[in-house]
């Protein structure tokens, strides 16, 4: 099931342009239990094809984000926080969640 909603997908579009450039607090688990911390920039919002760059701040490492791909989008109200999910079957759900750095 992916996210239908083009409201949706623009929302998760949004808290990452306010975030262009700057440093966000990324947690990213495939399922409880077992989640990575990492402190990624936003790089690059793109709306056509959507796609988010991430890129680590202490390694070589990048996410890129298809919004389209996940199930699911939650941005708070003061866009300090987004999680987006994906229902991957049997209860399992890969979730990342963004928060503004402290």
């Amino acid at each position: 099931m992916y996210i239908s909603d083009p409201s949706e997908v623009e929302e998760v579009l949004s808290f990452f342009r306010t975030h262009l450039g700057r440093d966000l607090d990324i947690a990213i688990s495939a399922f409880d239990g077992l989640i990575q911390f990492e402190r990624m920039k936003v790089q690059e919002v793109d709306a056509i094809p959507p796609r988010v760059l991430l890129l680590s701040s202490k390694s070589d490492r990048r996410v890129a984000i298809d919004p389209h791909h996940f199930s699911f989008a939650t941005v708070s109200a003061d866009h300090s926080r987004l999680e987006i999910g994906r229902l991957l079957g049997s209860g399992i759900t890969m979730r990342l969640t963004a928060t503004e750095s402290a």
